[in-house]
């Protein structure tokens, strides 16, 4: 028979982790504001900087997409072109999330 966890009790190692993850958490938050000014305005730096958190989130979103299967792959598709010919965001993303949701549920 499984034992479950005592959830009414912290042990110091499981409250300095959680301590400990806050300051690293505030820390970055703090730095990057702290940095903010000295990052390139201008330029070909500044330019690398603006594109960085699309290529980031395409880097976590196509593995995703593909290894989901051919209901991925059609819930990428419809995101893109609905990006393409709407120009909104939420949209694009409704669209993507409603295709796949449905192709789940009417196909596998």
């Amino acid at each position: 028979m499984n034992q479950f966890p005592d959830l009414t009790s912290f042990s110091l190692e499981a409250v300095l982790t959680i301590l400990g993850m806050a300051a690293v958490t505030y820390g970055m938050r703090l730095g990057g504001l702290l940095m903010a000014d000295r990052l390139p305005q201008h330029g070909r730096w500044a330019h690398v900087l603006e594109r960085l958190p699309g290529a980031v989130l395409i880097s976590v979103w196509v593995p995703s997409a593909l290894s989901a299967g051919a209901i991925g792959i059609a819930g990428a598709a419809a995101t893109v072109i609905t990006m393409a010919l709407a120009r909104n965001l939420f949209a694009a993303m409704a669209v993507g999330m409603v295709l796949v949701g449905l192709g789940r549920y009417f196909i596998s």
